[in-house]
C-alpha cells in the first residue's frame, strides 16, 4: 500500500523526502484557484516529487447537493471545472465528504436528500469516466454531518447506485467517533477504494498523527487491509503544527505495516 499525506502541494517536496508516495490535495481549492495560479501549478504537477493523486474537500460548503438551493447546473459547472483542473494534475481519486454541501437542511425530508446524492453521483459519475477519476464516498461523523454517517452506508450507497466510478473511502477518525467497528473496512470488500488514518483526541475534538503507542491498532488495521485484498492507498488526514517531525514519526511507524 501507498501512504500519502493530505496537504498542499506547497509540501509535495517534503512529503517525498520523508518517504511518502503522493500527496491528497483539497479539490475545492483547486477549483477556486486564479487561472494563471493554476496553469502555474499545471506545468509543476508531472515533476512534484510527491504527486497529487487523490484529492479530498470535493464541494465548498456554499455549492449544496442537498435541499431547497441543491442546483444541477451549478454543481455540473462544478463539476466540469474541478474535474478537468484534477485530471491536468494527475489525480486519480477524488474524496466526497464536504459535510457542509451535503447536509440535510432542518425539515426537509432524509429520504428526498438520499436521492439527491445518488442524483449527484450519477452526475459526478459522468465527469468521473470523462476525466478518469475516482469517487470515494466518505462517511463523516455526525457532529459534520447529519447523512451518510458510517462506512457502511457508504457501501450500500455506492452498491445501490452501481456506476462504475463510485466507491467508498474509510477514515478511522470517522468510524471511531461513531463507534463502527474495524470489520467494517472488511465488510467494505472491493466497494473500499480510499482509506484516511489518523489518531483521534481524547476527547474526539480533533486528531493528529500517529504516533507510537498512542493507543491505536495501526498493526491492526493494516493487517486486515492486506488480508481482505484492498488495493488502495492511505493517506493520513489530521491536523500538525509541525508537518516535518510529525509527518516523519508517523511515516516511521506505518511504512513497515503497508
Amino acid at each position: 500500500m501507498r501512504l500519502g499525506l493530505c496537504t498542499a502541494p506547497a509540501n509535495s517536496e517534503l512529503a517525498a523526502r520523508l518517504g511518502y508516495d503522493y500527496i491528497e490535495g483539497n479539490l475545492s481549492q483547486i477549483a477556486a484557484m486564479e487561472e494563471k495560479d493554476f496553469e502555474e501549478l499545471a506545468k509543476k504537477a508531472p515533476t512534484l516529487p510527491a504527486p497529487i493523486l487523490k484529492c479530498n474537500c470535493f464541494l465548498p460548503g456554499n455549492i449544496k447537493l442537498v435541499g431547497p438551493d441543491a442546483n444541477r447546473e451549478e454543481l455540473e459547472a462544478y463539476l466540469k471545472k474541478a474535474f478537468s483542473r484534477a485530471s491536468k494534475l494527475g489525480v486519480k481519486v477524488a474524496v466526497l465528504g464536504s459535510g457542509g454541501a451535503r447536509r440535510v437542511p432542518e425539515n426537509w425530508d432524509f429520504s428526498e436528500a438520499w436521492r439527491q446524492i445518488a442524483d449527484f453521483l450519477r452526475l459526478a459519475n459522468e465527469y468521473g469516466e470523462k476525466y478518469d477519476i475516482d469517487i470515494a464516498l466518505e462517511p463523516l461523523r455526525a457532529k459534520e454531518c447529519n447523512i451518510l454517517n458510517y462506512v457502511s452506508e457508504g457501501v450500500l450507497l455506492s452498491a445501490l447506485v452501481n456506476l462504475p466510478r463510485v466507491y467508498t473511502l474509510a477514515d478511522t477518525f470517522h468510524m471511531i467517533c461513531g463507534c463502527e467497528p474495524m470489520e467494517s473496512l472488511k465488510n467494505a470488500g472491493k466497494a473500499l477504494r480510499h482509506v484516511h488514518i489518523s489518531h483521534p483526541l481524547d476527547d474526539h475534538s480533533g486528531r493528529d498523527y500517529p504516533r507510537p503507542n498512542d493507543g491505536m491498532d495501526y498493526a491492526g488495521i493494516f493487517a486486515m487491509l492486506k488480508e481482505m485484498g484492498y488495493e488502495g492507498d492511505v493517506s493520513i488526514e489530521a491536523a500538525t503544527q509541525d508537518i516535518e517531525k510529525d509527518g516523519e514519526v508517523a511515516f516511521r511507524l506505518l511504512k513497515p505495516l503497508a
